[in-house]
């Protein structure tokens, strides 16, 4: 296959993704596309995670397409708890992650790419400090799961903070 052929294939992909979903959405009874609209969203997270699998000779130009992909990711993740919990009111702070899905696929792209550590860090400190906020925000105004999760993140981040320290320290 032609490398200009490729985009045309990927984005064939996705809207057959896109299309068998609407479709399944339809004729079958009993599912309720109010609480799975979110699929779009992870239908178009695996459309940009493909082409750096499917094509691994071109890894390091198509790993930047992880970013995008973890983007709309964390976007279907927000959305899904959304539509399940009906706690819109979350979005106040839960754009915090958006930063975090950069950071993902930052981290993500560097690891397969080989873009470097630096680019591989910087991905991992986004994605820390964007879950970290999140946390935090939904610690102090977030509804019952959020109240749960939120500290937890916390300590989690705080503990691996730690263990970091302790480590570079050794």
């Amino acid at each position: 296959m032609k490398p200009t052929n490729r985009g045309s294939l990927v984005v064939g992909l996705i809207l057959i993704g896109l299309g068998v979903l609407f479709f399944l959405f339809n004729i079958i009874p009993g599912i309720n596309l109010t609480a799975l609209w979110p699929m779009i969203f992870l239908v178009l997270a695996l459309g940009f995670f493909a082409p750096p699998l499917v094509w691994p000779q071109a890894r390091e130009g198509l790993s930047g397409l992880f970013i995008p992909g973890a983007i709309m990711l964390m976007l279907g993740i927000i959305f899904f708890y959304n539509t399940l919990t009906n706690d819109w009111a979350s979005w106040a702070y839960a754009w915090t992650l958006i930063p975090g899905g950069v950071g993902l696929g930052l981290w993500l792209g560097s690891w397969y790419g080989g873009w470097g550590k630096d680019s591989m860090a910087v991905g991992q400190w986004m994605l820390a400090i964007s879950v970290l906020v999140f946390g935090l925000f939904g610690t102090l105004f977030g509804g019952p799961a959020l109240k749960i999760a939120g500290p937890l993140l916390l300590i989690l981040g705080g503990a691996l903070l730690m263990a970091r320290s302790f480590r570079k320290a050794a």
